[in-house]
């Protein structure tokens, strides 16, 4: 039977831009935490960002994967934080200086700093991701928890702007959530290695484990896990490498999902949207 669930934020669970998870869904969370079943969400989304999306119910995130991975706790326990390295956020920064589409943002402990001159309005990016954002021209002191590079929204510049960040510092790879930004994360740390760090403090195999995402950066737990999910509107690599495949985001196919997981869970049984395939 599955013992937790982890799934990815962003048009998985809640529409891009809708600021907060359905009634339903929190409902489906709760039913999967009634039945023994853990929750967590693994996100690009820091904790505050959970806090927002989830209404304050804090039992929906007192696990998580946030920062995709760099903030990771069970049951409301910190069990682990990466921090980016210091020289290598300062070298991506600089690379913004020069590339008038670009700009970073970085969060510092709980704040959010936008670094460039660039052309592109990050207010929007603001309304988007939902939390302040604060302009700087001089790099911030302090442990970067999470590091995010925004860009002109087109595919071709999507590729020219990963390669210019890997180039320039070959211990960090670009992950996307979403066209126009890159989740810059340490090379090989990623949501399956969180997955795997909580597996690890629950005593539980993979198999035991069910995930949920849409887009570039959930490829690695889709691809680590047998029991991967998309939703409908998943990009096309993201539903290549998943097993099962459910409805839209916009319908909360996920929220069904868990309610199957939740009532499989009481029973010993694996869920039935999985033995239909």
């Amino acid at each position: 039977m599955i013992k937790l669930v982890l799934s990815d934020m962003d048009n998985t669970i809640v529409p891009l831009g809708a600021g907060r998870v359905t009634d339903r869904m929190r409902e489906a969370v709760h039913a999967c935490l009634d039945a023994g079943v853990r929750f967590a969400p693994a996100t690009g989304r820091d904790p505050d960002g959970l806090e927002r999306f989830f209404c304050g119910d804090s039992a929906c995130y007192a696990s998580m994967l946030a920062s995709n991975s760099k903030v990771i706790a069970l049951d409301g326990r910190l069990v682990r934080e990466v921090f980016l390295d210091t020289d290598d956020v300062r070298r991506v920064c600089m690379l913004s200086e020069h590339e008038p589409d670009v700009f970073c943002l970085l969060r510092i402990g709980d704040i959010d700093y936008a670094y460039g001159e660039s052309d592109v309005d990050f207010g929007n990016v603001a309304d988007i991701f939902g939390y302040d954002i604060h302009r700087t021209d001089e790099l911030p002191e302090g442990n970067v928890i999470a590091l995010t590079v925004a860009h002109a929204m087109t595919v071709e510049r999507q590729e020219e702007v990963r390669a210019l960040v890997e180039g320039a510092c070959p211990g960090l790879e670009c992950l996307s959530p979403s066209l126009g930004v890159f989740d810059v994360m340490p090379r090989g740390w990623n949501k399956a290695s969180g997955m795997q760090v909580l597996m690890d403090e629950m005593g539980i195999s993979v198999d035991e484990v069910c995930v949920f995402g849409d887009s570039e950066n959930d490829l690695p737990l889709l691809r680590a896990c047998p029991n991967s999910v998309t939703v409908a509107n998943a990009i096309p690599a993201a539903a290549e490498a998943a097993r099962y495949h459910i409805g839209p985001c916009s319908d909360d196919a996920v929220a069904d999902a868990l309610f199957d997981i939740a009532a499989a869970a009481l029973k010993g049984e694996m869920p039935a949207f999985m033995e239909r395939g």
